[in-house]
């Protein structure tokens, strides 16, 4: 129930701190992530697909390189543009604002 209201931490800290063990239980299972687009919010269909099927954009590149990121990938919560963490990491060692010219201040590494 908590899942279908989008509560995933309160969900997982419920699952972690449960003393039942058929509960607890479920902490051991697989992880499920579901992601949608940046562009129109939609709900992302299959694994692995590079555009999305609701408004055909390109899913998935990095924000520097405009390649498919397969590895790691970050991103920004505050404006959605992200890509390989090695190119952000290098990016925001010396800039503030998002490469992507949206011109959000994105705090990636805040403790830098």
């Amino acid at each position: 129930l908590l899942q279908q209201m989008c509560l995933f931490t309160q969900a997982a800290s419920l699952i972690k701190n449960c003393n039942d063990p058929v509960v607890g239980s479920l902490n051991q299972q697989s992880t499920t992530i579901h992601e949608s687009c940046p562009v129109c919010g939609k709900p992302l269909q299959g694994g692995g697909n590079s555009s999305c099927k609701s408004c055909r954009r390109k899913v998935g590149t990095c924000f520097i390189c405009h390649e498919s990121v397969k590895g790691m990938f970050v991103w920004c919560p505050g404006c959605g543009h992200g890509g390989h963490l090695d190119h952000a990491l290098e990016w925001f060692g010396k800039n503030e604002f998002c490469p992507t010219g949206c011109g959000h201040k994105c705090n990636l590494f805040p403790n830098k």
